[in-house]
């Protein structure tokens, strides 16, 4: 058993120094409180930037080394997302995982949210992987991920026992938020540790401006919401005990139920069917391709 944290705060557009004075801040209120593992939000250190964002990374790059300093000197677990720039100049959307001042791994958030245009200014990544940490295996997701229940499936075939998230989640859908949590973390039997930020930003897509809620939130794997924010920056903390999701695997054997043979075969038969009427998607209700 050991305490772990969501950092959440308004993170402020393209303001590196007030984000860094929160995040630092933070991660030393859990420090002082015996928190292990910390999750910070979504883009902590820069926000959405747009266009902007192109000639960002000194700045990320700074807030990512600062990062991996804290979880050093306080002798945490951190996670948070920014902006990442390949070599060959993509840009992603990037979560790094800190242990003890070491960088243990990272992850390129798969699933871009089109509505409010992030395909228009980053690549998605196109790999999952699960990290042993010395709190216990960690899978890493952000935002929009979390919607996706194949995706998020993968990390509890991997041996999860962790989902660690960070999200800029808005206001309008924090319902959403709060029941896929509860969900993923029923049908993985894990723990679900999220991230959200509060405070108002306008809308890259229409200067509208975006009330985001700060409901971070600790989901045990049985589903129950056991600490959430209130929409104030600060700490949402509790405790995690990982022995609860050994205990419930066994009460309920979802692994060893499985049927992958079935599940194997519906899907061949679904994407046979697609390729019969030449990449055509599938109508749910009438199980025909669509006429047009």
């Amino acid at each position: 058993m050991f305490k772990a944290a969501a950092l959440q705060w308004d993170v402020v557009r393209g303001d590196l120094d007030h984000n860094l004075e929160r995040a630092e801040g933070l991660v030393q209120e859990a420090a002082e409180n015996g928190v292990q593992l910390g999750i910070l939000p979504e883009m902590w250190a820069t926000s959405f930037m747009g266009d902007a964002g192109k000639g960002i990374q000194p700045l990320v790059d700074r807030a990512e080394e600062r990062l991996r300093a804290l979880s050093g000197d306080f002798a945490m677990v951190l996670v948070g997302s920014n902006y990442e720039t390949s070599a060959d100049g993509r840009v992603y959307n990037r979560a790094s995982l800190y242990e003890d001042g070491r960088k243990l791994g990272e992850y390129r958030k798969a699933h871009l949210f089109t509505p409010l245009g992030e395909d228009r200014w980053f690549t998605p990544g196109d790999d999952l992987s699960v990290f042993p940490t010395r709190v216990g295996r960690l899978g890493i997701a952000i935002c929009y991920d979390l919607r996706f229940p194949e995706f998020i499936r993968l990390f509890h075939r991997k041996g999860a026992q962790i989902l660690a998230l960070c999200s800029q989640w808005p206001e309008a859908r924090a319902t959403h938020f709060r029941r896929l949590g509860q969900v993923r973390a029923i049908e993985n039997q894990f723990w679900v540790l999220a991230s959200n930020r509060c405070g108002m930003e306008p809308s890259l897509v229409n200067d509208q401006e975006v009330l985001y809620p700060g409901n971070s939130m600790l989901v045990d794997p049985t589903g129950q919401v056991l600490k959430e924010g209130n929409g104030e920056p600060g700490l949402v903390e509790g405790e995690i005990d990982l022995k609860a999701n050994a205990l419930l695997r066994r009460a309920i054997p979802v692994e060893k139920d499985r049927r992958e043979d079935l599940y194997r075969k519906l899907w061949e038969e679904y994407w046979n069917e697609i390729d019969r009427n030449g990449g055509a998607r599938i109508n749910e209700s009438a199980g025909t391709a669509p006429s047009s």
